[in-house]
């Protein structure tokens, strides 16, 4: 009973406890902060706590991971070692030099990646390489927002009824944190809180929502955008695409979508498959009041919850981030 006279003093922004908890006294909670490893809050949060993997995405092309210093690469049949940051210049320029040069760079093993959430591998070849940039998200940190530490942490384990008080001092701490969050755990952050803007300003934090708006809006200097709408377009129509990610107001639907194999056609059709069955959608992409929006729409369930005209967020060549504008509601389409 006293653990969990501390959870309903300390922790009273969870909601699950008030409708089957096996007590005489009902609980009314404010539900407002609490989070999971599914909502948006946390996935931004995480980016912002990630390694810095995009810092050399000029070498390896991939923010799965970035690659401990120095290394040995082979370029267009150029030797180089990248000792320091300073030198991905170098293999840029290199890049650069030739429109006819095939620019795919290879290592000299062993080599050692470090991982978003900091944990570094050794690599022996090439396939085992593969192997990591396939078992993990592709996702670019948002490096310009730093997180100011520490940071205090509610938590609440609904499958045991346990709670406790955590304490992070590292973005190596949080990201690890979040990216452990098993299902039935949530927490709430011990707000205010501070981080650094990208404009290097402290911004005194209060809520979710201004959390998440801070590092949302920071997405445009330091995302993973790769360029202009004719640039987007042609990322989309090209090969095919999962969804990734989808949050429905407090609801994490992703895998409603399980198995759905989307294709975005020149003449602005979708084809959808899954398994021996064969969909058909619409897409529209166009710009309003200086927001860009990709229009999508569906006849059939359950895909045509996903109907809507959705904020561009992001994208990359292999990702693209999408928002309900004005909503809690985020899609993501990750390429196959």
């Amino acid at each position: 009973m006293k653990r969990i006279l501390l959870f309903n003093v300390a922790m009273l922004s969870f909601l699950f406890l008030g409708s089957c908890q096996e007590e005489e006294n009902t609980i009314v909670q404010d539900t407002t902060e609490n989070l999971n490893g599914a909502s948006p809050v946390s996935k931004f949060l995480a980016r912002a706590a990630q390694n810095n993997t995009s810092v050399d995405n000029v070498m390896d092309e991939t923010s799965v991971f970035r690659l401990k210093l120095p290394v040995d690469i082979n370029l267009n049949d150029v030797n180089i070692t990248v000792a320091t940051e300073a030198d991905y210049a170098t293999v840029a320029d290199l890049k650069n030099a030739s429109n006819s040069d095939d620019d795919i760079v290879t290592y000299v093993y062993p080599i050692t990646v470090s991982l978003r959430n900091f944990e570094e591998i050794t690599v022996n070849n090439l396939t085992q390489l593969n192997t990591i940039i396939t078992q993990n998200e592709d996702l670019s940190d948002i490096s310009c927002v730093t997180i100011v530490y520490p940071i205090t942490i509610n938590e609440y384990d609904s499958a045991n009824q346990l709670a406790d008080i955590l304490t992070i001092n590292s973005d190596s701490q949080l990201i690890n944190y979040l990216l452990s969050l098993n299902n039935g755990v949530f927490y709430s952050i011990n707000y205010p809180i501070s981080v650094i803007n990208p404009n290097n300003q402290n911004v005194v934090i209060n809520s979710n929502i201004e959390l998440r708006d801070v590092i949302e809006n920071a997405i445009g200097q330091c995302g993973s955008n790769s360029g202009s709408t004719d640039d987007f377009i042609d990322v989309l129509t090209s090969g095919n695409w999962r969804i990734s990610y989808y949050h429905n107001s407090d609801e994490d639907d992703t895998s409603v979508y399980n198995g759905y194999v989307f294709t975005f056609n020149a003449n602005n059709t979708i084809t959808i498959t899954r398994n021996s069955s064969t969909f058909t959608g619409t897409w529209l992409f166009y710009e309003e009041d200086g927001v860009d929006l990709l229009e999508i729409d569906f006849q059939d369930d359950p895909l045509d919850d996903l109907d809507d005209d959705w904020e561009l967020l992001e994208f990359s060549s292999t990702l693209i981030q999408l928002k309900e504008e004005g909503d809690d509601e985020y899609l993501s389409f990750t390429k196959i």
